[in-house]
């Protein structure tokens, strides 16, 4: 009787822990951080503490080798944690805690709820060859399908001529595309607003869009035999071009280059032919006589000098 005390000490230490959890904040949207607390009994030694982390139907622990998202904690002697940033929508789920050590257990288990917000919104308007507007306002992907979607124009609710369509993507998040057709011409300043309504959003989200000018791309604008036509036509006027120019530049090619020599009497330069070079050429080439220096002066030399000046017998064609 007297070792029953001790027995049930014993008994308690070695008996699985209470580990409870809670998370904060209790749901999420994309983009945010949360935190799970896992919380036991008091250690002795921190030092002695092991935390793990799962996700339900995961067969591994989480770590943050994996995923760098994860950060891994151990607070005090009787708490640990786990923080997610910047959530997204596959970490929905149940999440638990295992505590080893002095003490020994699993929590209870906590669920993230992950929602998206349908921002941003986009407008993008397009014009039929008869001047038509269609705005198509498209939302982002989105969770939970609980939204509402309405059209504006200048202020005004518009109930026709809208067409709305949903999808469900691959992650299991919902797109919305909503079309305004309008089936008379539209005047440059008119106003369209479409405006979502979500369980993520305090207030309905807008995107807006403001007629101008028709946005008509040229191609629209002409069908494409126009465009071969052009096309065509630039390479003839090119071809014509380019023939005139060269022709052109023919005609205006300078003749053979005419030299002129001054005459000893005149001042005015004789053309020079050049059939009077070659001759001016030919007398510069022939040998002249040797002079014995003995004989004295050359009497055709002397008799050159008292010679009257005379015109030259020169070629009709020379000046």
């Amino acid at each position: 009787m007297e070792l029953r005390p001790v027995l049930i000490l014993i008994l308690s230490c070695t008996a699985a822990a209470e580990v409870t959890q809670f998370l904060k904040p209790s749901s999420a949207v994309v983009g945010q951080t949360v935190t799970f607390y896992c919380s036991f009994p008091l250690f002795r030694d921190p030092k002695q503490i092991t935390v793990h982390w799962w996700k339900d139907g995961d067969r591994e622990f989480l770590n943050s080798k994996q995923d760098s998202r994860r950060e891994f904690q151990i607070e005090s002697k009787a708490s640990a944690i786990l923080r997610i940033h910047n959530v997204r929508f596959g970490d929905a789920g149940v999440y638990y805690c295992r505590v080893q050590g002095e003490h020994t257990g699993n929590g209870t288990g906590k669920r993230l709820d992950v929602s998206a917000s349908p921002c941003p919104l986009k407008i993008i308007p397009k014009f039929s060859a008869n001047g038509f507007l269609t705005c198509i306002c498209k939302t982002s992907a989105f969770y939970p399908d609980d939204y509402t979607i309405a059209w504006r124009k200048d202020g005004q609710n518009v109930g026709t001529g809208i067409k709305t369509s949903r999808t469900k993507n691959a992650e299991g998040l919902y797109e919305v595309t909503s079309y305004l057709v309008e089936t008379q011409p539209v005047h440059p300043g008119t106003v369209y607003v479409c405006e979502v309504s979500h369980s993520t959003l305090k207030d309905p989200t807008r995107a807006n869009y403001t007629v101008g000018i028709p946005d008509r791309s040229f191609s629209e604008s002409f069908p494409w035999w126009i465009y071969i036509c052009v096309a065509i036509s630039a390479l003839i006027l090119t071809i014509i071009v380019v023939v005139i120019c060269r022709k052109c530049c023919k005609r205006k090619a300078p003749k053979g280059n005419i030299r002129t020599r001054q005459c000893v009497r005149c001042s005015e330069p004789i053309p020079m032919n050049p059939k009077c070079k070659e001759q001016g050429l030919r007398k510069n080439n022939r040998s002249t006589p040797a002079v014995n220096p003995r004989a004295g002066p050359n009497v055709n030399e002397t008799a050159s000098k008292h010679k009257k000046h005379r015109k030259k017998e020169r070629d009709p064609e020379c000046p």
